[in-house]
C-alpha cells in the first residue's frame, strides 16, 4: 500500500503534468523554455525544469541530472579535469546516465527496476551513447531475512546484495562512483575501495538521517552541497565525498 509520501509525490507530478500542458497552450511555456536556453539557472530557467519532474526525457533535452546545482557544477569540473577520459560507476540510472556519457569515456550503470530499464535502453540508444553507456539490470532478490536490505520503507524481504556487488563485474579503477540508487550505504562502503586515484563519489539526497552514520564512517572526507535541484520546487543536498589527505 503507498504511503503518505509516495501519495504525495504522485499527486505533485499530476498536477506539474496539468500544469505543463496548460503552460504549452498558453505560451507560457515556450517563454520559459527560451529563458532556459538562454539562463538555465536563472528563475525563469529553473521554473522550465519544474515541468520535468520524474520526466527523464525532458531531463535529457534539459541536460540535467537530478542532483544539487552546485554538485553537477563539481562533477562536471571534476569530469572535464580529465579531458573525456573518465570511467564512471553509477548506481541508480536515469538522466545522469546520459548527462554523464556525454561528458566520460566509459560509463556503467545499474538498475534495479526491470521498466525503468527497459526505458533507459531506449533513452540511451536515442541518445546514441548505447556504445558509451552500459546498462546492468540487477533486481533485488528476495527472502525473510536480506543480507543487504534496502533503505525505504515498503521492500520489505528485499535483497539488493547483488545490486551492490555489481561493480564486481566490472574490472579497473573508477573516477568517478555514484550513488542514487537502492542501498546506498552498502553501495558507498562497497565501492569506494574501487575509487581511482583522485576519484570522487557522487551521494545524493543526504540530508536524508538514514545515510548519516554511513557518511560519517566511510573514512572520506565529505563535501555536503545544499541548494536547488533541477526539476523540484524546494532545496535538497548532494554530497560530493574524496579521499582523505593525510
Amino acid at each position: 500500500m503507498p504511503g503518505t509520501g509516495q501519495i504525495a509525490r504522485s499527486a505533485y507530478v499530476s498536477t506539474s503534468r496539468a500544469v505543463r500542458e496548460a503552460a504549452r497552450r498558453t505560451g507560457v511555456y515556450d517563454r520559459l523554455d527560451r529563458r532556459y536556453r538562454e539562463a538555465p539557472r536563472s528563475v525563469g530557467g529553473h521554473l522550465r525544469t519544474l515541468f520535468a519532474i520524474h520526466d527523464v526525457e525532458d531531463l535529457v533535452v534539459l541536460d540535467q541530472p537530478w542532483w544539487t546545482y552546485g554538485a553537477i557544477d563539481a562533477v562536471a569540473e571534476h569530469l572535464a579535469a580529465l579531458d573525456g577520459r573518465a570511467r564512471v560507476f553509477e548506481y541508480g540510472s536515469g538522466a545522469s546516465s546520459v548527462w554523464l556519457g556525454r561528458r566520460a569515456a566509459e560509463v556503467h550503470s545499474v538498475e534495479h527496476h526491470a521498466g525503468f530499464a527497459g526505458v533507459m535502453r531506449r533513452v540511451l540508444a536515442e541518445a546514441g551513447l548505447d556504445g558509451t553507456v552500459t546498462l546492468h539490470e540487477v533486481p533485488p532478490t528476495t527472502g525473510d531475512v536480506p543480507v543487504v536490505p534496502s533503505e525505504r520503507g515498503g521492500e520489505e524481504g528485499n535483497d539488493y546484495a547483488g545490486y551492490v556487488a555489481s561493480i564486481d563485474d566490472v574490472p579497473g579503477e573508477f573516477d568517478l562512483v555514484v550513488v542514487d540508487g537502492r542501498a546506498r550505504v552498502a553501495c558507498l562502503q562497497h565501492a569506494a575501495k574501487r575509487l581511482a586515484p583522485g576519484g570522487i563519489v557522487l551521494f545524493d539526497d543526504t540530508q536524508r538521517p538514514r545515510y548519516a552514520a554511513g557518511l560519517e564512517g566511510s573514512g572520506l572526507h565529505v563535501q555536503r552541497i545544499r541548494g536547488w535541484v533541477p526539476s523540484l520546487p524546494y532545496p535538497r543536498e548532494t554530497s560530493v565525498l574524496r579521499i582523505g589527505r593525510g
